[in-house]
């Protein structure tokens, strides 16, 4: 039986985003994947449905624009959970790159500690609340005078992309003040991977 993760629902949604979802025949969800469903408003099956017979590839429908899917409060989780994320990466990296402990001690902060969503507008200056999403998580070179925490970043950086693509995506069909605070979710969590972008080429270029 295949098991429907949340982390196929967030790359499908961030490509492209869906209002309904039918599970493929004999497939199940996630507990997190239901979740993310629910959070985001997304009509779906039950496990036990199987697609429709007009076949559409894996069960996802595009959705219209004209009217609001995700709940913000969903968005806070999200910063919550990459936020103890990034606090984790800031711990380790210290002494090894300060640069970038400092800065994700400081916005993981912000990030874990948010209760609403306007928590996570900082106005700090640093973000483009106009820019896109993350690119493609880096690759470091498997060398063994790179350190750890570089495979680390890479890692973190790919997790908050799939998180930023997805609300990125999301963000077309809030109401203006709510696409504001995703929009500037989004531009920060853009600055901090390109952070670890240029921590890891730094590294690499040392070598």
């Amino acid at each position: 039986m295949h098991y429907v993760t949340e982390d196929e629902l967030r790359e499908a949604y961030g490509t492209c985003p869906f209002e309904k979802y039918e599970l493929p025949k004999g497939a199940r969800l996630t507990p997190s994947a239901r979740q993310f469903l629910i959070d985001f408003r997304i009509e779906f099956e039950g496990d036990e449905q199987g697609p429709k017979s007009h076949g559409e590839t894996r069960g996802i429908h595009g959705r219209p624009h004209h009217e609001p899917t995700a709940d913000l409060g969903a968005l806070v989780l999200d910063a919550n959970l990459l936020g103890a994320r990034l606090r984790l990466l800031a711990r380790r990296a210290l002494g090894v790159d300060n640069t970038v402990a400092r800065r994700t001690e400081r916005v993981g902060r912000v990030w874990q500690e948010a209760r609403v969503a306007s928590d996570l507008v900082t106005g700090d200056g640093h973000a483009d609340p106009g820019g896109g999403p993350p690119g493609p998580a880096p690759v470091p070179t498997f060398d063994a005078s790179i350190h750890p925490i570089f495979f680390e970043m890479a890692s973190v950086h790919a997790q908050i992309g799939r998180y930023a693509r997805s609300w990125a995506r999301a963000k077309e069909s809030l109401g203006p003040e709510e696409a504001r605070v995703a929009s500037a979710w989004v531009g920060e969590a853009t600055t901090v991977c390109e952070l670890l972008e240029e921590a890891i080429s730094n590294a690499e270029e040392e070598v």
